[in-house]
């Protein structure tokens, strides 16, 4: 008579010891016992939870007898499914009870799978699981792929953006002049000049500007003015920047003999698109003024201001800008508004246009017996150069 081997003395051992709740039974080939919970039969592998070793995967085909306690989906090779509860009679016959046509007898090696009544079938929810499985891992390769993708981007248009920057001159520049005049009853000669230098990368901005107006009327000057600036933008963000400015003006007939206004500011860009720029900006500064009568003024002062460029289509552009600065000393008596607006439009010949405008400039407090209003219209000819 053969002994039992440890293995099976360890299962009838443990099948002894386990609790009565545990009451599906499977008996293998060679005799062993296990009691649990049956959790299913699928692709040729039975599922039982035990007490001493938590879920137990067996060949199903080493299956002798096989018995549950509650009712389970059976479902057999000829794809027939029926719900009910197998047992095993005195006899080995496997049998399936409580179904909808009574007792049923079932061979074990003619069952196909076997799940609970309330689940999905076992085959179901692997596909389901491997679908889902599968739908994360396209997903994680997609994102992986699109960032990959984007860095590369970014990459290619920083080193086309550097390779332009190599081709392209940042510095362009512009003359414009107007010449007006008059004879007979009243002899008029006037004569208007104005000359920008720009440089411009893509987080500077840099714009120098020197302009001189002449006037004179029946052999008497009306008008000697001369307008010189430079300002400098560097950018923090796309949107933000900082600014730094300083502008000069002599002007015989407001009996100026130098203004001269130095400021630092924050500035921010509202729109900031290809045909159309709107920025502000606020700071701080200094203001001088010497006048022909040997006064001066020096007074910190602040800046608040905006300028707007809007390229209508590739025949028109528009430009305004206003610029405010009242003095920390009496900001409600004393300050200077100071605006530009006007408009351009290209000529038959290339980089040749025609440039309308007017500046405008109030004084709160001019010299004696000029005016606080000092407005000038300007109809130049332009030659622009990039």
């Amino acid at each position: 008579m053969n002994k039992p081997s440890l293995r099976t003395l360890f299962f009838l051992i443990s099948s002894t010891l386990a609790t009565p709740v545990l009451a599906d039974q499977v008996v293998l080939e060679d005799g062993s016992l296990l009691k649990g919970s049956i959790k299913q039969v699928a692709d040729g592998e039975l599922v039982i939870n035990t007490a001493f070793a938590d879920d137990v995967t067996l060949d199903f085909s080493r299956v002798k007898q096989l018995s549950t306690d509650k009712k389970f989906m059976f479902e057999l090779n000829s794809r027939d499914r029926i719900v009910g509860q197998l047992t095993v009679d005195n006899n080995g016959q496997h049998k399936l009870t409580q179904t909808a046509f009574g007792t049923v007898d079932v061979n074990p090696a003619n069952i196909r799978s076997i799940w609970a009544t309330d689940a999905a079938k076992p085959q179901v929810t692997m596909v389901k699981e491997e679908y889902e499985q599968e739908i994360q891992d396209i997903k994680t390769s997609k994102d992986q792929e699109v960032a990959e993708l984007k860095e590369s981007y970014e990459q290619a248009i920083n080193t086309l953006q550097q390779e332009r920057d190599k081709l392209r001159d940042p510095w362009s520049g512009s003359l414009a002049f107007g010449v007006t005049g008059a004879s007979g009853n009243t002899k008029r000669f006037g004569a208007r000049g104005r000359g920008d230098l720009r440089r411009e990368t893509d987080n500077e901005r840099m714009a120098m500007y020197l302009e001189v107006n002449y006037q004179k009327e029946d052999g008497e000057q009306t008008v000697n003015e001369k307008l010189a600036g430079i300002s400098l933008e560097r950018d923090i963000t796309r949107m933000w920047f900082a600014r730094g400015t300083a502008d000069f003006e002599i002007d015989d007939f407001e009996e100026l003999d130098l203004r001269a206004i130095a400021t630092a500011s924050l500035g921010r860009f509202f729109i900031r698109e290809e045909d159309l720029k709107f920025k502000g900006f606020a700071g701080v500064g200094y203001r001088y003024e010497g006048y022909s009568d040997g006064t001066t003024e020096k007074d910190p002062t602040g800046v608040l201001g905006y300028a707007v460029d809007y390229r209508m289509n590739s025949h028109l552009k528009l430009f305004h800008d206003f610029t405010y600065y009242p003095s920390f000393s009496s900001p409600g008596k004393n300050y200077l508004v100071v605006t530009n607006f006007g408009g351009e439009m290209p000529l038959a010949q290339e980089n040749w246009k025609l440039r309308a405008s007017v500046r405008s400039q109030y004084n709160s407090m001019p010299a004696p017996e000029a005016e606080k209003t000092d407005t000038s219209y300007q109809m130049n000819l332009v030659y622009d150069w990039d």
